[in-house]
């Protein structure tokens, strides 16, 4: 009696299990996409059979040596996150000295475009006229910087 009460209760247990164990629907959706889940939205669903996956070298390893690897790809992980914030930072410096050199070079312009009497203070700190032709050199110049740094 208690070995057809072990059958039952071993029987009784092993069919559980499988119907715990689900099933795994796979379809492709409107846009093509593939999806994965235990209810299927149409009937275009198909079941997927789910093959318990054999042991691996790598889970044959001692705990430690994974803790190793993850600590490892950490590492490599926080680097990598690191040089992207600091090329993010040099671009971002980059792009301000650029602005700041377009800034000037459009105020430089427009003073050449304005006309009138320019000038230099020379070394013993007196004013220096340009001529013309030194203005529209200065001008030209000007311009191809502000080609240069305000693209």
């Amino acid at each position: 009696m208690k070995k057809l009460i072990a059958i039952i209760s071993l029987s009784l247990l092993c069919a559980t299990t499988s119907t715990l164990a689900g099933k795994v629907y796979k379809w492709t959706d409107s846009e093509g996409n593939i999806h994965y889940g235990e209810r299927p939205p149409s009937t275009q669903a198909k079941e997927v059979d789910i093959h318990k996956a054999p042991p691996s070298s790598r889970n044959a390893l001692p705990a430690g040596n994974s803790l190793q690897e993850t600590n490892k790809l950490l590492v490599t992980l926080q680097k990598e996150r690191q040089q992207k914030a600091e090329k993010k930072a040099t671009a971002e410096k980059e792009r301000k000295a650029r602005e700041a050199n377009c800034s000037r070079s459009k105020r430089r312009l427009a003073g050449y475009r304005i006309g009138g009497r320019i000038y230099e203070i020379d070394e013993q700190g007196e004013r220096s006229y340009l001529s013309d032709s030194d203005i529209q050199q200065r001008l030209e110049a000007t311009q191809k910087e502000v080609g240069k740094w305000c693209k």
